[in-house]
């Protein structure tokens, strides 16, 4: 099991309806707390993902077994790793588009020629009952409905003994829709390289396990963050030596091709539990913050004049400010978007407080526009006032905006700062020019999204002028802007964020447009993470928090 989630897109808008998940699930308990898995089996002397295989790997005494869940043409789920059945059996084929009666007529290939035993591919089921009460199981999860796993799994009464590995998002949020109790791992993209980046990543899809983190500082993160690192080390090399060394990386378990010897090398050497205090040595505590949610700072119904504030320890009077505008088409959203990841970067570790706000939604014909922009200015108002007794600096600010909120970021930053109290404004993937009928088709979704907030059709109408940050933008009102966009942004054209730039630059005002040409409205997980490391990059230069000054 090789494969990335290279696939994982998620966006910042919407982060905490697809990722959220507030009660990890946990994982089965072991006997032993350095875990061994048997990939595919002990197969040594018998066939991979065989339930010979699974016997033997019982036991060896491993933790542990992993199997390949596929799906048969008439839907009967399955074990076999390849995509055809040409490797392993006597036949041809996709899985995929052979029945179950002819992917069980299959005799699977002897390790050895005098092996008198025949082999067959073994359904889901079979494996379940095989391996209740004995060992777990670690599920890649190939190709096969979640739903129907769900059930098979439950009517083993197996739902304490089966960690599931994901490939694809979909998958993702199927299972947490419908097993949410079930163990999630992966694999990290290679773009999250760093202890930094991982943070960040960890803070959005919440996970159990991670496998192939090797680097001292990344398996840090992991383990602070509660996530259990499992390392492969199935591969022609392997012995005592990588072993050893998987050992001393301090890595929680791992998959293997040789279970047997790897369960004796660990009990000679009573390493069964791994090297005492390994994971715990250097890892520090999380930088601390204090929260104070759901704060009206407004007279609007509900939750939409509500927001919370996250404070560093030890603030005072010089303390900044960084107020946040979620998105969601000025229509949907909340403040508790925001990444935790960067509450811990903003505010536990550079020293910055934290405000992060709602405002009236456009909902059933009502809260059109101005009514957003007259919200986000009640909100800075009543953070301004609430300074000297909270003890923060109200008098300057830093705002950050995605999408909706980004354009209400900047409008407020370019058309409606009297005080200039705004010092810089960083645009994640934010419309900028509402008038721009060639970005917004008839019948479009962003036609019809910019038509819904403002409640006017007609591009050229007074209040698309009124409600377009680049036609308050004036060298006056100009600040440092940091400017994020996708490429291929299908709800928010990237000439938006190209002509606010070229703006910006015909002014003279400081800013920067980053562009990433394949992404769309949001950003990739690879993305994202370089998108969170610039902007705390910016604000570092351009609002430099007490600490850094």
């Amino acid at each position: 099991m090789k494969s990335i989630w290279s696939q994982l897109c998620f966006f910042w808008m919407i982060v905490q309806a697809v990722f959220a998940q507030t009660t990890p699930a946990s994982l089965p308990q072991t006997q032993h707390k350095f875990v061994v898995i048997a990939h595919r089996g002990n197969h040594q002397h018998v066939p991979e993902n065989t339930l010979a295989s699974y016997e033997d790997a019982i036991k060896a005494g491993t933790d542990y077994v992993e199997i390949d869940l596929r799906t048969s043409k008439d839907g009967v789920l399955m074990i076999h790793h390849d995509a055809t059945v040409d490797r392993m059996t006597d036949g041809k084929g996709l899985v995929k588009d052979l029945t179950w009666a002819e992917l069980s007529a299959l005799n699977i290939k002897k390790n050895q020629p005098s092996d008198a035993h025949s082999y067959r591919i073994p359904t889901f089921k079979e494996v379940l009952k095989l391996c209740k009460g004995r060992i777990h199981i670690y599920l890649d999860f190939k190709e096969a409905d979640v739903a129907q796993t769900w059930q098979e799994i439950q009517a083993e009464g197996m739902e304490k003994q089966v960690v599931v590995y994901i490939n694809k998002i979909p998958q993702y949020k199927q299972w947490r829709s419908i097993a949410p109790q079930i163990p999630l791992m992966t694999s990290l993209t290679e773009a999250i390289n760093t202890p930094e980046k991982l943070g960040f990543f960890l803070g959005q899809a919440k996970l159990e396990v991670l496998d192939n983190i090797s680097d001292q500082g990344m398996l840090e993160v992991a383990h602070r963050n509660g996530i259990a690192v499992w390392l492969d080390v199935q591969n022609p090399s392997e012995g005592p030596e990588m072993w050893q060394s998987a050992l001393q990386k301090g890595v929680d378990g791992v998959q293997t091709d040789h279970p047997e010897d790897l369960v004796k090398y660990l009990n000679e050497n009573k390493l069964r539990d791994g090297i005492s205090n390994n994971n715990a040595a250097s890892l520090a505590a999380k930088p601390s913050y204090r929260a104070f949610k759901d704060i009206a700072y407004g007279e609007a119904p509900g939750k939409d004049n509500l927001l919370d504030a996250y404070f560093p320890e030890n603030h005072n009077a010089q303390t900044k400010v960084v107020v946040y505008i979620h998105g969601g088409s000025w229509s949907r959203g909340d403040k508790s978007e925001f990444p935790e990841p960067l509450i811990q970067k903003l505010v536990g570790e550079k020293g910055y407080a934290l405000v992060s706000i709602n405002y009236r939604l456009v909902k059933d014909g009502k809260n059109h526009f101005p009514a957003q922009i007259e919200d986000v200015k009640k909100a800075i108002s009543f953070i301004t006032d609430k300074a000297k007794r909270y003890q923060y600096n109200g008098k300057e600010f830093a705002i950050i905006g995605a999408s909706a909120g980004a354009h209400l970021a900047l409008l407020y930053a370019y058309g409606h700062d009297q005080a200039k109290q705004v010092k810089t404004v960083l645009d994640l993937w934010g419309p900028t020019d509402l008038s721009d009928k060639s970005v917004r088709a008839d019948g479009s979704d962003a036609n019809n999204t910019v038509i819904n907030f403002l409640g006017e059709a007609d591009p050229k109408a007074q209040i698309c002028l009124d409600a377009s940050p680049a036609y308050h933008l004036t060298k006056q009102t100009g600040v440092p802007t940091l400017i994020f966009h996708g490429g291929e942004d299908p709800l928010v054209h990237v000439s938006q964020a190209q002509n606010l730039h070229k703006k910006l630059d015909s002014l003279g005002i400081v800013n920067h447009l980053e562009i990433y040409p394949k992404e769309k409205h949001g950003m990739s997980a690879d993305a994202a993470v370089d998108v969170f490391a610039k902007m705390v990059e910016w604000l570092e230069k351009y609002y430099p928090s007490v600490q850094k000054q």
